[in-house]
C-alpha cells in the first residue's frame, strides 16, 4: 500500500482522497483604491489640465466685469461661465487624461497584463479605475467652482442673493458638475479598456467635448444622449429666484446611466481579453 501524496513531492493524490483548495490572495480593496487615485491625481499633465481649466473663470471674471450691469455679472455668472458647454473642452481634460491612463496607456507600457495577473480581478480593475476617474471629477469641479467663486467674489461680489444662497448654489452646481463629469470618464473608460493607444481615447474624448454642444444646439432630441447636452438649462434654472433643480435630477441621471454602461463595457472588455 503506498503512502499518501504530500504537498511538495511531486506525487499526485490518490483517488477519493480530499483535495485542499488554495485560498487565492486579494489585495485589500482601500489600498488598491488609494494607490490608484494617488498616481492618476499626481501626473504632472494633469495638473496643467487642472491649471488651464481654472484660467476659465480668471477670464470669465474679465470678460462679466467689462459688461456694465448685465444679468448675470457677479459671481454665480463666473461659475456659469466656467461650466457652460463651451468651457468643456477645459473642464473635461483632466478627466480625458486620467480615463487615457487608466488602461490604453497601460496596454502601451506592457504593464496592463501583470494587472490582469496580479491578484485583482475585472471587477475590482474597473472599480479601482472608475474611482481614479470620479476622483479627477470632483478635484476638477472644485477647482474651477472654487476659482469662480474667489476671483468672482473679489472683483464682481456676491450679487443679488447674498452670501448665504450664492454658495449653496455654488456647492450645488459644484456636485453637479463632478457628476456629470464622472459618467463622461467613466464612459471613456469603455474606450480605454479597447484601445491600444492612449492618443486615441484622448482623440475620443475632444471630439466628444467639441462636438457634444454644437449638436445639444443644433439638434435639440440628441442632447439627452450627448455628455453635455442640455447644461445650459441646468445653469439658467440654478440662478433662477427660486432656483430649479429639476434639470439639474434629469441630467444626473443620465450620467448615472453614462457611468453604468461604460462600467459594464469595460467589465467585458477587460473578461473577453483575459
Amino acid at each position: 500500500m503506498s503512502a499518501p501524496a504530500r504537498p511538495g513531492d511531486g506525487r499526485a493524490p490518490q483517488a477519493g482522497a480530499p483535495v485542499r483548495s488554495r485560498r487565492r490572495t486579494t489585495a485589500p480593496l482601500l489600498r488598491l483604491l488609494r494607490s490608484e487615485i494617488e498616481l492618476a491625481l499626481a501626473r504632472p499633465r494633469t495638473a496643467v489640465a487642472l491649471g488651464a481649466a481654472a484660467l476659465v473663470p480668471v477670464l470669465g471674471t474679465v470678460a462679466l466685469s467689462t459688461t456694465g450691469p448685465e444679468q448675470y455679472a457677479y459671481v454665480l455668472g463666473v461659475v456659469m461661465v466656467a461650466l457652460a458647454e463651451p468651457a468643456a473642452f477645459s473642464l473635461g481634460m483632466p478627466v480625458v487624461l486620467v480615463a487615457a491612463d487608466a488602461f490604453a496607456a497601460e496596454r502601451a507600457r506592457g504593464t496592463l497584463d501583470g494587472l490582469r495577473l496580479s491578484p485583482v480581478g475585472p471587477g475590482r480593475l474597473v472599480l479601482m479605475k472608475a474611482s481614479a476617474v470620479a476622483a479627477a471629477a470632483v478635484l476638477t469641479s472644485a477647482v474651477v467652482v472654487g476659482t469662480s467663486l474667489l476671483v468672482g467674489w473679489l472683483s464682481l461680489g456676491a450679487g443679488p442673493f447674498g452670501t448665504g444662497p450664492t454658495l449653496a448654489r455654488a456647492l450645488l452646481l459644484a456636485v453637479w458638475a463632478a457628476g456629470q463629469l464622472t459618467g463622461f470618464g467613466i464612459l471613456l473608460l469603455a474606450v480605454s479598456a479597447a484601445a491600444r493607444r492612449s492618443s486615441v481615447v484622448v482623440a475620443a474624448g475632444l471630439i466628444a467635448l467639441v462636438v457634444a454642444p454644437l449638436m445639444a444646439v443644433l439638434w435639440g432630441p440628441a442632447a439627452p444622449a450627448l455628455p453635455t447636452g442640455h447644461w445650459h438649462e441646468v445653469l439658467a434654472a440654478t440662478v433662477r429666484s427660486p432656483a430649479d433643480t429639476g434639470a439639474a435630477w434629469a441630467t444626473t441621471l443620465r450620467a448615472a446611466g453614462f457611468a453604468v454602461a461604460g462600467a459594464g463595457v469595460t467589465g467585458f472588455v477587460l473578461s473577453r481579453n483575459s
